[in-house]
């Protein structure tokens, strides 16, 4: 197990296996790799560190994507044509992730920070959030603490957990040093799911396995490493999450997956606690941690069922 690894409960892809490039096995097999997806085509600094964002759809409302820990836009891929189809699509790579800059330090008040800058930069008055894992974390922050730009919150499988409970703990690399693989394929090839669950089909992961993945920047070494900042990622406030969704007064969806390793039945039975009173409370019985790749059908079925109440709780653009 790597660095990186050791002790990670985040809900996003790590690699499976650590170790200097001439130390790894061949890769294994996989399908031939398509076109690489297309960066973020836009640009907002907060604080002076770019975050890459990225607006589709034609919809009179909109809708804003919040990824998971290490994760980035592109793990909604395969629920986006049906989200285009309704809503202004509005989504990002939050600092620290995908194609976005990185910082000194990380929390969930500078990520909430560069959500609102992005809603700024599209003309955005109002929003439904919906955010995966600790995306859906970071949205509740974001709704409380801003609650004139958001009309409701979907929280997909995030974690919950008493106040004052202790952070998980996150392993990183110490600064100056990355997990360097030989080539792009050996290191989309190492692309896992943690928390582990039963594998998705490799065509099915492998779009988000190789947006992952970059050419290594550290000194000595050539190959390709993970964009995610693999020293300085720390989990999101715990108590500020709990705080915020005691102050939200907007709706709130909470989806849980019914196999997920994050939500145990402990957590879901403290999560109904803890949700506002008027909060919806959904489970996907057959989906896993990660429903926004394995379940993403079933995901966009649900976003439909409830299309009517997601909708009347937010603002059209052009509305006085």
């Amino acid at each position: 197990m790597s660095p990186v690894e050791t002790g990670v409960s985040g809900g996003t892809a790590v690699p499976a296996q650590a170790g200097p490039a001439r130390a790894e096995p061949p890769a294994r097999p996989g399908p031939p790799a398509p076109a690489p997806a297309p960066a973020l085509p836009n640009e907002v600094l907060v604080d002076g560190v770019p975050i890459r964002y990225a607006v589709s759809g034609a919809g009179s409302r909109d809708l804003l994507l919040v990824h998971g820990y290490r994760a980035h836009h592109l793990w909604w891929y395969r629920m986006l044509p049906a989200l285009e189809e309704r809503w202004r699509v509005i989504r990002l790579d939050l600092s620290g992730h995908g194609d976005s800059g990185h910082r000194e330090h990380y929390g969930v008040d500078m990520w909430t920070a560069e959500l609102i800058a992005v809603l700024d930069a599209v003309g955005s008055r109002q929003a439904l959030v919906i955010g995966h894992s600790m995306g859906g974390r970071v949205a509740a922050v974001a709704a409380a603490s801003h609650p004139d730009r958001f009309g409701g919150v979907i929280m997909l499988d995030s974690m919950l957990r008493p106040a004052g409970s202790p952070p998980p703990r996150v392993a990183s690399l110490p600064p100056g040093r990355e997990i360097v693989y030989t080539s792009r394929e050996t290191a989309t090839a190492r692309f896992r799911l943690q928390p582990p669950q039963p594998e998705p089909s490799a065509d099915l992961v492998h779009p988000v396995a190789e947006y992952a993945v970059r050419p290594t920047t550290s000194t000595g070494a050539e190959g390709w490493t993970w964009k995610f900042d693999q020293h300085g990622l720390a989990p999101t406030d715990n108590d500020r999450v709990v705080d915020s969704l005691a102050r939200l007064r907007m709706p709130v969806w909470y989806v849980r997956a019914g196999l997920s390793l994050i939500v145990t039945d402990e957590i879901a039975a403290y999560a109904r606690g803890a949700l506002p009173a008027a909060a919806t409370f959904v489970t996907l019985p057959d989906a896993h941690h990660h429903m926004i790749l394995d379940a993403a059908d079933e995901c966009v079925r649900l976003l439909a069922d409830l299309h009517g109440d997601l909708a009347a709780a937010v603002r059209p653009r052009y509305s006085s």
